[in-house]
């Protein structure tokens, strides 16, 4: 099934420029699509202080959240609810993008239970998945491990440094090291000092893997769906 995904930015109203905040997380939006454009529908900003995304895996998801934690400029971060469920496109003579459907029931409930996490004194906490009830039996069961990983990658982002955080996705969207070293103000040794701390390294890895599961995800659903359409 689609998984939903809504960001919500956290603290807007406590911004000094809110049109400062928002262009400067649909830059990184832009930015993270062009690195892993493997949205259905790509970030998108919605009413209020809200942006959202569809996917057609939850690994997709993971990474493109992921890839966004890091890429959004200091004091600005967001919230991001993930909901794996039916998703509609409602007709609409006004507005375009309009969807519906229990993935975007989930994926509000997930939200808000992130909230809760975080306005429970789990600070680093900024994710969470529901999977509606509707969905397959591999994807209920994936919950709960996805959300261990969630606390654990947000935990772990948290505890980056704003400079780190930029500096790593800068990489991974191929920037030589010496290109950052030049944009952040520092030398090429403190770029490589920075990247080679092993939270980085760590959740590099894990998205290098969550991405090879994606893929391999997809191809099985080809497959599945050449058989299932056999007469």
């Amino acid at each position: 099934m689609p998984v939903a995904v809504i960001a919500d930015i956290v603290s807007s109203r406590a911004s000094t420029s809110r049109d400062d905040v928002q262009r400067e997380i649909e830059t990184s939006a832009v930015e993270v699509d062009r690195t892993y454009p493997r949205a259905v529908l790509p970030w998108y900003p919605t009413v209020g202080d809200e942006f959202q995304a569809t996917f057609r895996t939850i690994e997709d998801a993971l990474v493109s959240t992921l890839y966004l934690q890091l890429a959004l400029p200091e004091n600005v971060g967001c919230r991001f609810g993930l909901g794996v469920g039916g998703v509609v496109t409602v007709a609409s003579q006004l507005a375009d993008r309009i969807q519906d459907g229990p993935g975007w029931w989930a994926a509000r409930a997930a939200v808000e239970h992130a909230h809760a996490l975080e306005d429970g004194k789990l600070h680093g906490a900024r994710s969470w998945l529901v999977v509606d009830e509707d969905a397959s039996a591999h994807e209920r069961g994936m919950a709960g491990v996805v959300n261990a990983y969630l606390l654990a990658r947000d935990q772990s982002i948290a505890d980056m440094g704003p400079r780190a955080r930029r500096a790593a996705f800068d990489l991974w969207r191929g920037l030589p090291q010496k290109e950052i070293a030049a944009s952040e103000g520092i030398s090429p040794s403190a770029v490589s000092q920075a990247l080679g701390k092993p939270i980085v390294r760590v959740l590099r890895l894990g998205a290098e893997e969550i991405g090879r599961s994606a893929r391999a995800r997809v191809g099985t659903d080809e497959i599945e769906r050449v058989i299932s359409a056999r007469p």
